[in-house]
């Protein structure tokens, strides 16, 4: 079989002379010797063996770092055959979340079944990758491209207009998204598939045409009839105008079509039936909607490189015998952990390890209190944390506190230093929350005193009840630990069961700091876009 012989770095070739170095200046050392003494004295006045000895390893010296250059080259004799068609076929499905999408002129609103056809569409793609994003009047990442079409579909469930941080409907803003994560996925031939009930103008229109000049296209599926319905507010009515008039939503078809064909694409009008999506992802070049892959085979050079390195490890070994590997081990700096006590405190270490997660080193490295407990209370640890901050008089160590013991059971106790810290602190908005949520939750055959259930303007009028024998009939964690399984079971249980279903929390909070971040999203949008006509 014929060699043939690649190089897929080559340009490291270059630097093969300097492999030479190490021989060559060996002989130059000896060249101050050569002026004095006479040639053929030279082998009797210089020792023999130590001369012998120095060459050999300045000769393994240079066939190591040859060997070195030659791998950094990388040498490649074959080729293996690869996916011609990775990331080809991704797809990433853009849903318009606005308001005007909870109109009902496609039962039950536009969004339920623009919802049904993208679950619908990444059915029909068995195979390929999938991406989701949301938009308003800002665009946001629900998930990059992946093979995970089942992730895709249980986030879907949760999109709605209350997710969005913002309102209106930025199409061009969406396209930008979508196209960034295609080119994340490093997809040549990207699809997206915009499901909306509006255009975008012209914004939208160059972000499709950039689309297309990459290599990608534009699907567009219409979520609207073209009678278009009045928009939902949030009060249960129908948004109005300035005149009183009904807002009426209706699609620019002519618009939307345009932008499809813009894209590289097309435009189809949400149908009862799935003859929209087949008609749209026919377009795809898709494994998963029965293209067929067969002669999209390509191929790329196999490095070898890495093998040439094996020829090194018998000269690292003769290396041993002059202790040149043991030298360079001991010269090898200290890693920057081993230096942590000589440079940073005890506060420091522990605020690093607490940023890497590492929690469980961080609650032994703090010495402030206030962080010990917050790293036990990240490990699940909350009675410890409790104790932890057990004397410490700051408002946010009672709160923290307060917080612990509820999240291990020990409500009463809880209750009790949340009033207690109501008292000094009326405006604390957030302990005045959990208060009402605890009373809420307490089973009143637990047996809470009527005084630890109290409002705090209620504590007030009888602060004696406080701070009298009241105190002896709920014990704090802090005071006696107890074993978690005898931490008020019932009461927890009824706490856990009464805490609120909002699968959607996490995406609001996700994109509400990335809106809020200096003023603009994680596409560099502003936070309100200009020429923004209907704020639904």
């Amino acid at each position: 079989m014929e060699l043939d012989l690649h190089w897929i770095r080559p340009l490291w070739l270059l630097a093969l002379p300097l492999a030479a170095l190490p021989w060559l200046g060996g002989r130059r050392a000896r060249g101050p010797w050569a002026k004095v003494l006479d040639p053929a004295l030279a082998p009797f006045l210089i020792e023999r063996r130590r001369t012998g000895a120095g060459s050999n390893w300045r000769l393994i010296c240079s066939l190591a770092l040859a060997l070195c250059l030659l791998a950094l080259a990388g040498p490649a004799y074959r080729q293996v055959p690869v996916s011609a068609d990775r990331g080809g076929d991704a797809l990433v499905a853009v849903l318009d979340v606005s308001r005007s999408m909870l109109a009902a002129d496609l039962t039950p609103s536009r969004l339920d079944r623009a919802r049904l056809k993208i679950k619908e569409g990444l059915r029909m793609r068995a195979a390929g990758q999938n991406g989701l994003v949301a938009f308003s009047g800002h665009a946001f990442t629900v998930a990059p491209v992946t093979t995970d079409a089942a992730t895709l579909v249980n986030l879907l469930d949760v999109l709605a207009p209350d997710v969005m941080p913002s309102r209106g409907s930025d199409v061009a803003a969406a396209l930008v998204r979508g196209h960034r994560l295609l080119n994340q996925a490093d997809a040549r031939e990207g699809t997206v598939l915009l499901v909306t009930d509006r255009s975008g103008g012209r914004r939208a229109v160059d972000a499709a045409r950039a689309l297309r000049a990459d290599g990608h296209m534009l699907l567009v599926l219409g979520a609207a009839t073209s009678e278009g319905a009045p928009v939902p507010d949030m009060r249960g009515g129908f948004l109005r105008d300035d005149w009183a008039g009904l807002v009426v939503s209706r699609p620019d078809e002519d618009e939307m079509l345009r932008l499809a064909r813009e894209g590289g694409g097309g435009y189809r009008r949400m149908t009862a039936d799935n003859g929209d999506l087949r008609d749209l992802l026919s377009r795809v070049r898709s494994a998963g909607a029965g293209g067929s892959d067969e002669g999209l085979q390509a191929t790329r050079w196999r490095d070898e490189g890495p093998l040439l390195l094996l020829f090194l490890l018998p000269l690292a070994a003769l290396a041993f015998r002059r202790g040149w590997v043991l030298a360079l081990a001991l010269a090898m700096p200290l890693g920057g952990y081993a230096a942590d006590g000589w440079f940073t405190t005890s506060d420091q270490q522990g605020m690093r390890a607490f940023s890497n997660s590492d929690f469980a080193r961080a609650a032994e490295l703090f010495d402030d209190p206030e962080w010990q407990a917050a790293a036990l209370h990240r490990q699940g640890r909350f009675i410890e944390s409790a104790q932890v901050l057990r004397g410490l008089n700051a408002v946010s160590a009672r709160y923290n506190r307060a917080t612990a013991l509820a999240l291990a059971g020990n409500i009463e106790s809880a209750i009790r230093l949340y009033v207690e810290l109501l008292l000094d602190q009326p405006d604390h908005a957030d302990a005045r929350h959990n208060l009402e949520v605890l009373k809420q939750l307490v089973d009143p055959a637990a047996g809470v005193s009527e005084q630890a259930a109290q409002t705090p303007a209620e504590a007030l009028e009888d602060p004696a009840d406080q701070d009298g024998g009241e105190q002896e009939a709920m014990p704090l964690a802090g005071d006696e630990e107890l074993p978690e399984g005898e931490l008020l079971p019932e009461s927890s249980q009824s706490w856990l069961l009464q805490v609120p279903d909002d699968p959607g929390g996490l995406l609001r909070r996700k994109f509400l700091r990335q809106y809020r971040a200096e003023g603009v999203d994680q596409d560099g949008n502003p936070l309100w876009p200009g020429g923004e006509a209907e704020p639904w």
